[in-house]
């Protein structure tokens, strides 16, 4: 820090040095120059004022130009290459000159006090001369009656000795100025450095995490009460830093370990901080760091952002749900107490909760329970209207009775049906994995599911085949997959042709099992088609009802695969067929 102090202030010294000699040069360069241009202006007017009152066709302009300068160079005393006169007229031919050959002088139109001149204005110039070979001043004058250009010029001789002059006294200056500066510095450095090193030392092991460090203090001055204020500090920031570590690791690990998202703002809607979970819940990329940056740069909802001001600026807990990237968040928002208390707030938190499961579930549930009231009430309302007419003397018609009877079982038998398979449905929902695997010939499943169906495609003359290039084997429970043909191949004979097909093939392909179950039936409208998997969901409610369906095949179908991991898509053509295409893993 010595070596450090003695070089700033030398180099302060050398600059305010410099930069006074390149003034007082440029101040007394300046000075000489304004003043030979004064001359050459009174020389060039005192000409065009004789040209003027000549008034004469032939004037000699070399002649007056050579006598001009030689009587002016005579009175004066001057050296006799002092003063040049040039005579040019508008269009840059030379007219006359002192010191040259006017004839074999080039034409002086490019030259820049010239053209200043030809636009009627008083022109100026500073160059070398090429026909004198030195840096001369030239000034020109217009006389615009006799389109006629009066040039006179002077060497500058003199600004080579006013800048010795100037440079020799700065050099002085200089010198002295650095003894003295050198002495001054090195006084300065040896009284102040000694301490500020201890200091130094100090600081860097604190700031290396040393907080026991202290200083020893020899002296009762600034310096001495600086060394004991350090140690005061660093006494104060040892139990601080504690203290926040403590405080910091407790409060990230809560934030950290929370299910919902957090962000805080300050009052100008920056960043402060946010959680991992507002990180997912907002898709922001984990490595970006936000502090600082506006939160509408990262989230993009107006909701969030103008509840966040309305509750920095009310100081009120606000609170929200909102639709965001195909979910819907549960918002609430809380403000930062300033901490002087002064009644403003110093920003406001934003808690995110994604309550898109719940809401879906509700929705679940209340159409579940809806539809379940529904297709509960149609057969219970038809058995209590039979079973009314019976009470009412029918029951003595054996005839009417007994048909009466036979419409109450079928109907019993669809209620049956129904809970059968809602009981299923729940079932495989709950599951996280199936149970009871075992390693199956798929041939074994389609075979005894044709079986059991058989009856029913004989009545429509409905033919049922199964082909598979390879022997087929599937690890998974075997009344599950049972089921889910079952099912399939139970909808591609009700809603077939007569004479018409269901057809099943399995093949393996890039590691999965492949089962398409395709009909050659009445087909499905593609606007139904997403949502065919959905429970109770009927393309056509009144045949579907009539046929014995319950609205919950295809979804079981759905959730089995969902079990196993798999995924299933469907294709179809009205009055071609449909087609289930089952992906299974190995």
């Amino acid at each position: 820090m010595k070596n450090r102090i003695f070089k700033y202030y030398l180099i302060l010294i050398s600059l305010v040095l410099l930069v006074t000699m390149l003034f007082t040069t440029k101040v007394a360069q300046n000075y000489y120059k304004g003043e030979v241009e004064n001359k050459l202006l009174s020389i060039a007017f005192s000409l065009e004022y004789y040209l003027l009152g000549a008034q004469a066709k032939d004037i000699d302009y070399d002649g007056l130009a050579r006598d001009f300068a030689g009587n002016y160079t005579a009175d004066n005393n001057l050296s006799e290459k002092s003063l040049r006169i040039t005579f040019v007229d508008f269009t840059g031919k030379v007219l006359g000159d002192s010191e040259a050959d006017f004839k074999g002088m080039e034409n002086h139109l490019d030259r820049k006090e010239i053209r200043e001149a030809v636009a009627g204005n008083r022109g100026k110039d500073i160059r070398p001369s090429k026909t004198m070979g030195l840096d001369f001043l030239y000034v020109a004058v217009p006389l615009k009656q006799m389109q006629v250009i009066v040039r006179a010029a002077v060497p500058l001789v003199q600004l080579a000795k006013i800048n010795q002059m100037v440079q020799f006294y700065a050099l002085l200056t200089f010198l002295a100025a650095l003894l003295l500066s050198m002495f001054i510095s090195w006084k300065i450095t040896t009284s102040i450095t000694k301490p500020l090193l201890d200091i130094t030392l100090a600081s860097q092991e604190i700031a290396n995490g040393n907080y026991k460090k202290r200083i020893r203090v020899n002296t009762s001055d600034e310096l001495g009460r600086l060394a004991l204020n350090f140690n005061e500090m660093s006494a104060k920031l040892d139990a601080t830093i504690i203290d926040l570590n403590n405080k910091k690791i407790e409060m990230e690990s809560i934030i950290n370990s929370m299910t919902n998202g957090l962000v805080a703002v300050d009052n100008d809607l920056n960043i402060i901080l946010v959680n991992p979970e507002a990180f997912r819940l907002f898709a922001i990329n984990t490595a970006a760091d936000l502090a600082g940056i506006k939160i509408v740069q990262y989230i993009r909802n107006n909701q969030i952002n103008s509840l966040l001001k309305e509750t920095i600026h009310t100081g009120k807990n606000l609170e929200c749900n909102i639709h965001y990237g195909g979910r819907i968040f549960y918002i609430k928002t809380s403000p930062i107490r300033s901490p002087n208390n002064n009644g403003n707030n110093s920003g406001g938190i934003v808690f995110i909760q994604d309550i898109t499961k719940v809401r879906k579930l509700e929705q679940i549930r209340t159409e579940f329970v809806s539809n379940v009231t529904h297709e509960l009430k149609t057969p219970i309302t038809s058995i209590r209207g039979f079973i009314e007419t019976l009470k009412n003397g029918a029951v003595d018609d054996k005839e009417v009775a007994g048909r009466f009877l036979d419409i109450i079982d079928i109907e019993a038998e669809r209620l049956y049906v129904l809970i059968e398979d809602i009981l299923q449905l729940s079932e495989i929902e709950t599951k996280q994995k199936d149970i009871d695997l075992e390693n199956l010939s798929l041939i074994d499943v389609v075979e005894e599911v044709f079986a059991i169906l058989q009856p029913l495609a004989d009545e429509k003359n409905i033919s049922l085949n199964y082909s598979a290039k390879e022997k087929v084997l599937i690890e998974a429970n075997k009344n599950r997959m049972k089921q889910l043909l079952l099912n399939l191949v139970d909808n591609g004979i009700k809603y077939n042709k007569p004479r018409g097909a269901v057809d099943i093939t399995a093949i393996r392909e890039k590691g999965r099992i492949v089962i398409i179950v395709k009909d050659t039936g009445i087909g499905i409208p593609s606007r139904h088609l997403n949502r065919v998997f959905e429970r109770f969901y009927r393309v056509d409610k009144g045949r579907s009802r009539d046929m014995g369906g319950t609205g919950l095949g295809l979804s079981i179908v759905k959730h089995i695969v969902n079990l196993y991991n798999g995924d299933i898509k469907v294709s179809s053509e009205l009055d071609k067929g449909t087609e289930f295409i089952i992906q299974l893993p190995c």
